[in-house]
């Protein structure tokens, strides 16, 4: 296969994973855009709404959720104050995230808080592993209840700029985009002005926003 083949099946796997998740930022622009008519407007693009109060539950789960082995223990410590912050404290971080079942109310009930230990255990992790999604996905969420746009915007841009593998740059570019577009940020566009013409990673940013486009040319409801 020819590098240019290579290139053009390179940028098409990328927006295809980006494609996956347009249908997200449609239903985020209705609720936008349309707050007291929302459930017509996500029936007119084919959704069935159901209301089933998840938040309420989620909070519920939260109140009720306790550490239930000595890493929710220490990690429920570190976030209360009890504990410095360390890279075995990071590790029981880590470890809890990759459980089979990890106890996701119990540390959620962190983000919703805006715990400062938390989001200080998520920067300390990035120093470390600047690239990793995980980390990166972690820290959106937490700006969903503390808006801290700055730091995802240096975070994520760093690691777009160091990160050499393409199919991982594919993913945090568009975890970029969707972290950053409600606030505004057009992150497609300035990694499209950090990277110069020609090189792989200004094709995939190239192609997302030319598909993109197309795609909003189409349905008339995707904004970048």
């Amino acid at each position: 296969m020819k590098k240019k083949d290579k290139d053009k099946d390179s940028a098409a796997v990328a927006y295809e994973k980006l494609k996956n998740e347009i249908i997200r930022d449609q239903v985020d622009q209705i609720f936008r855009d349309h707050p007291d008519d929302h459930i017509a407007k996500l029936e007119e693009i084919g959704f069935t709404y159901y209301d089933d109060d998840e938040d309420d539950d989620e909070e519920l789960e939260e109140q009720n959720a306790v550490a239930e082995n000595q890493r929710q223990h220490d990690l429920v410590a570190y976030f209360e104050g009890e504990k410095d912050l360390s890279d075995k404290i990071l590790a029981a971080y880590l470890g809890e995230k990759a459980e089979e079942n990890p106890n996701y109310p119990l540390i959620r009930r962190y983000y919703r808080s805006a715990n400062p230990n938390l989001k200080a255990l998520l920067l300390y992790g990035l120093d470390q592993y600047p690239n990793r999604i995980d980390l990166l996905d972690d820290l959106a969420f937490s700006h969903e209840f503390e808006k801290i746009l700055g730091i995802l915007i240096d975070r994520y841009t760093s690691a777009c700029e160091q990160v050499e593998n393409m199919e991982t740059f594919s993913e945090l570019a568009r975890g970029f985009y969707y972290a950053t577009a409600r606030d505004g940020y057009e992150a497609l566009y300035a990694l499209q002005e950090l990277f110069a013409p020609g090189t792989d990673k200004r094709k995939i940013i190239d192609f997302m926003i030319a598909e993109a486009a197309a795609e909003k040319d189409t349905s008339g409801s995707i904004d970048f």
